[in-house]
């Protein structure tokens, strides 16, 4: 192993933003946090969780933010 250890914060984090991509994610975490891009990787700024942040259970997107 070269070099100190990541904290473990930092390791989960760089995990989910991994496993996020490779699920086909954008992955970009809300600025405010609790929620992170669902849509594939796209070029546009507006970033939507379809999980996170629905005011109902049958609501098709949650938060939405642009970049």
């Amino acid at each position: 192993m070269s070099g100190p250890r990541k904290p473990l914060a930092q390791r989960r984090a760089e995990a989910e933003t991994s496993a996020s991509r490779a699920a086909g994610y954008c992955a970009l975490v809300h600025p405010e946090g609790g929620a992170s891009c669902t849509r594939w990787p796209h070029s546009d700024r507006r970033h939507i969780d379809h999980f996170n942040g629905r005011k109902q259970l049958g609501d098709a997107s949650g938060t939405e933010w642009f970049e």
